[in-house]
């Protein structure tokens, strides 16, 4: 496996080499933008810990992003993407920092990014606080409590856009096609699962050599639209006596007359073992919509989670959309010592501006 893709890179590589040479139309410029999102709310937290977290509270989330590209007189055209964490992050302040390759032959991103089984991964509309990447948590107090929040962001526990092993922004090479007829296929290697270093990889420790898949297809009949995808990841070397860990998702959308409806799954084998679903509708008509979902996700012998969320957004304007969540969520925890249930009762509005 590690030789064909290695193989494969080399020939995409000659290929560019191979191209003829061009000096750049425009150097690459680079433009700001991003977006910002502001969270009013309140919520009623029941858990046995003793702690007060009942109450009004703010919660953020913004990233300026860098972003410019510039296309070589033989049509191939290179850009960069960076991001930039606008709210103060010790362990990750530049999110995703990566390279990109555009042209015929399909796209080439290089550097710290979310995989093709991540990035090509369908699940319902949620127009609120989102359900399916973890924001619940905030709202319920998982930080803090005695459930075991292991596993939780980009894994089964809080979304089924998984990668195995939680690789999420480890430096990569990804690869996607073109689409043709409404396909896509995309894959990516990763070294190992650790963002933002250029250590050597040790494989006598830890995991190493991750390689993830995915695949979808958009297409419209008659004014119905549907979208499907399935993705498949694995990490090819793990230290002694440890399994490799395995993650798989898959998701469906169908979409009529400003109505939708959708759902989502995941999986995760090896060291961890558990599954994640989400379930929505929603519908749109003009600047408003309202979607109703539900997410249950469960690591084996430790911890689960079921949620429900009403939400509803309005576009004020260009770039500037009102939104507000009524949500319930329940996590348990069945491996501590200290296991733990918590049951949550949230109601939160915001706003959120793109630019």
């Amino acid at each position: 496996m590690k030789k064909v893709l290695l193989g494969s890179t080399a020939i995409v590589a000659a290929g560019l080499i191979a191209a003829p040479s061009a000096m750049a139309a425009e150097k690459l410029q680079v433009s700001v933008g991003g977006y910002m999102e502001q969270w009013f709310g309140y919520t009623s937290v029941d858990d046995s810990t003793g702690r007060d977290v009942d109450g009004f509270d703010v919660k953020s989330d913004s990233e300026i992003h860098f972003k410019g590209s510039t296309t070589l007189d033989n049509g191939i055209e290179f850009g960069i993407n960076v991001q930039l964490e606008a709210n103060s992050n010790s362990s990750d302040q530049i999110d995703e920092s990566y390279l990109i390759m555009r042209g015929s032959f399909g796209e080439i991103n290089l550097g710290s990014e979310n995989s093709a089984m991540y990035k090509m991964h369908y699940a319902p509309s949620d127009f609120g606080i989102s359900i399916n990447s973890g924001d619940q948590g905030d709202w319920a107090a998982l930080s803090g409590s005695n459930v075991s929040g292991s596993g939780y962001f980009r894994g089964v526990l809080g979304s089924t856009y998984v990668e195995p092993g939680r690789a999420n922004d480890s430096e990569k090479l990804t690869y996607y096609t073109p689409r043709f007829a409404g396909f896509q296929l995309g894959a990516s290697y990763s070294p190992d699962n650790l963002q933002d270093t250029n250590a050597p990889v040790d494989r006598n420790t830890g995991v190493s050599d991750m390689v993830t898949f995915g695949a979808n297809y958009s297409g419209d009949f008659g004014g119905v639209s549907l979208g499907v995808s399935g993705g498949y990841g694995t990490f090819m070397e793990s230290a002694s006596g440890t399994d490799e860990p395995e993650s798989y998702s898959a998701g469906v959308t169908l979409g009529v007359g400003g109505f939708g409806v959708g759902a989502s799954y995941a999986a995760e084998d090896g060291a961890t073992e558990g599954q994640a679903y989400n379930l929505g509708v929603s519908y749109e008509t003009g600047p408003f919509g309202v979607s109703l979902s539900y997410f249950h996700g469960e690591v084996d012998n430790s911890s689960e989670q079921d949620t429900f969320h009403l939400s509803g957004k309005y576009a004020l304007g260009p770039g500037v959309t009102a939104a507000a969540t009524l949500g319930y969520a329940e996590f348990q925890d069945e491996g501590s010592a200290g296991s733990d249930e918590i049951e949550a009762t949230y109601f939160v509005t915001g706003i959120r501006l793109s630019f």
